[in-house]
């Protein structure tokens, strides 16, 4: 009710209040954790794992790089600090450039165009 009326005012305004542009950020929450496993152990209610963090975690999300995994596993990937780790992001990383390369391909993409929108999407080749 006090929004409707706040709007309605803002809009007889002399200078109306702009409408925001700005797009709400996704996030991974915790819908359907506890239906969740860890890809590595089996341990049930699994976080998401952005594959691509950093600016790219939105990307991410949009086209779903992203790994079932359990609170220690999550944390270790992030901290990328020992070899299992860094061994994995890499596989993860080659794994999902890869299978969005396959793709583009399938579609009517050739190999160089391919890889060049893996470019312009990501910025950086992992293959």
């Amino acid at each position: 009710m006090k929004r409707e009326i706040l709007d309605e005012y803002y809009q007889t305004c002399p200078f109306p209040k702009p409408k925001t542009t700005k797009q709400k950020k996704k996030v991974n929450g915790w819908k359907n954790k506890l239906n969740r496993i860890c890809k590595y152990c089996g341990k049930p209610y699994a976080e998401r794992h952005e594959v691509f963090g950093g600016s790219n975690r939105q990307i991410s999300i949009d086209n779903e790089f992203q790994v079932d995994v359990c609170r220690n596993h999550h944390e270790e990937l992030h901290a990328n600090s020992t070899e299992w780790a860094i061994s994995e992001n890499k596989k993860l990383r080659q794994h999902y450039q890869l299978k969005y390369e396959i793709e583009l391909i399938e579609q009517g993409y050739t190999a160089e165009q391919a890889r060049r929108e893996w470019m312009r999407l990501i910025g950086r080749n992992y293959l």
